[in-house]
């Protein structure tokens, strides 16, 4: 009875501080709090990041407690230095074509601007603003103490990755070729001369802006939630412009930061990053399945890839939603493909690349994945192996749901009520997975299948 207790007492640790972290993280996403102290929360809350409790958890029958406990304790281990980039990041700034400003109005910029100069000095100022040492250094402790806990980096993901990538190389190259040439008459790398910023302006689809407006937003995301009984009430969603809040849709536990970039992306965006906060906020932490976020916040997301939810929900005429939905599966496949391209440069680092090797070799993967010039210095931002990795098997699960979901509702299950049925389910179950879990490929390939 002790053990028991012990193990509840531990659950219930380890809940408390995954929570307090996730706010914390989100108070500087919002840009709330330019300085967050995760340093004295793992002091607060010591056993449930702590090697002998990881051990003891493993011992008595719970590896799977005793993986997250693990898993805190490399968090715990890079947390000052966690502190200081992101201290560092919010003041960051870089120079524009126009002066000086904040990190995360240069990344808006290079999205906005239609001028190729200016969105390239945009580019170049949001790459110096991000240029964070200590966020290099944050991913390399990390590295390290993974190794020292034991999590010993795996290469399988890494392969399953790749054969996403593999699969999805056609059809990314056509439609990226066509978009680029239409949007900013440039092609796509190696042949051609299409560079980051380039590339973010083209997946913005600006063209369609105006079939995304602004104050629709929220209310078709109540529309959407109505019939399917997701508790949005569940979701705080801060909808601000300050300036050291990240541009996008952010969810962090059942948190979501919302700093607008414009049209498709903020719908795109924030139906996801809603799909992730429900998902959180349905289990405690120790409950929720590592992909379990990613994969109800695909799900959501998805079906603004839906030529019919387009219509329904956006009033799209039906003759424009194939192009429509196309143009927002590029977008989501490029996130796939460079989730895919960084998850083998994480693990390297795992296994002890560093260094101007390990910069190099990021530039290298994602300038393929993207067929867009990638620029150095970025590698830091894709550090974590473990959240590409449940970003990839979320979009494949996302693609399991789907399709149990049509099986049973037809293809316009959104607005179906007894698909709520299946999805309440699903979330008071923490997204556990009781058939084999899908390969990566299979997100990529429906995403490539809505291209068509």
């Amino acid at each position: 009875m002790g053990a028991v207790v012990e193990v509840e007492v531990i659950r219930g640790e380890l809940d408390a501080l995954a929570s307090a972290l996730a706010e914390e993280r989100f108070r500087h996403v919002a840009g709330l709090e330019p300085a967050p102290a995760l340093a004295r929360l793992f002091r607060a809350h010591g056993r449930a990041a702590h090697r002998e409790t990881a051990a003891a958890l493993a011992a008595a029958g719970e590896p799977e407690l005793g993986a997250r406990v693990a898993a805190l304790r490399v968090e715990r281990v890079q947390a000052e230095r966690e502190e200081a980039w992101r201290e560092g990041e919010a003041a960051a700034a870089g120079q524009g074509p126009d002066g000086p400003l904040p990190l995360g109005a240069a990344q808006l910029a290079q999205t906005r601007e239609r001028d190729r100069e200016r969105r390239l000095a945009f580019g170049r100022a949001a790459l110096d603003a991000a240029a964070q040492p200590a966020r290099e250094a944050a991913v390399e402790e990390r590295a390290r103490a993974r190794g020292e806990a034991g999590l010993v980096p795996d290469w399988e993901r890494v392969v399953e990755a790749d054969a996403l990538l593999s699969a999805t190389d056609d059809g990314y190259r056509e439609v990226l070729a066509w978009a680029a040439r239409h949007e900013a008459d440039l092609a796509p790398a190696p042949a051609g001369d299409l560079g980051r910023a380039d590339l973010l302006f083209v997946l913005a689809a600006r063209r369609y802006e105006a079939l995304f407006p602004r104050g629709l937003l929220a209310l078709a995301l109540g529309r959407t939630a109505e019939p399917l009984r997701l508790p949005l009430g569940r979701v705080r969603v801060d909808d601000g412009d300050r300036p050291a809040q990240w541009p996008g849709a952010h969810a962090l536990g059942p948190r979501v930061s919302l700093r607008r970039q414009g049209g498709a992306a903020d719908w795109l965006g924030l139906f996801g990053a809603v799909g992730q906060a429900l998902a959180s906020a349905a289990v405690p932490p120790h409950r929720l399945h590592p992909a379990a976020p990613f994969t109800f916040g695909a799900l959501l997301s998805g079906l603004l890839l839906d030529r019919g939810f387009l219509a329904a929900r956006l009033d799209v005429e039906r003759r424009q939603a194939p192009d429509v939905a196309r143009a927002l599966a590029l977008r989501e496949l490029f996130r796939l493909r460079a989730a895919a391209a960084a998850l083998r440069v994480a693990t390297e680092v795992e296994r002890g690349l560093s260094g101007a090797a390990w910069r190099e070799a990021h530039r290298e993967a994602l300038s393929r994945a993207a067929l867009a010039s990638w620029p150095g210095g970025l590698a830091a931002r894709d550090g974590d192996s473990d959240r590409l990795a449940a970003q990839l098997a979320g979009a494949a699960r996302a693609e399991v749901l789907r399709r149990g979901l049509v099986e049973r509702c037809d293809e316009d299950w959104w607005k179906n009520p007894r698909a709520a049925d299946v999805l309440g389910g699903w979330l008071a179950a923490g997204g556990a997975w009781a058939e084999e879990e899908p390969k990566p490929r299979l997100g990529g390939e429906a995403l490539v299948k809505r291209l068509e």
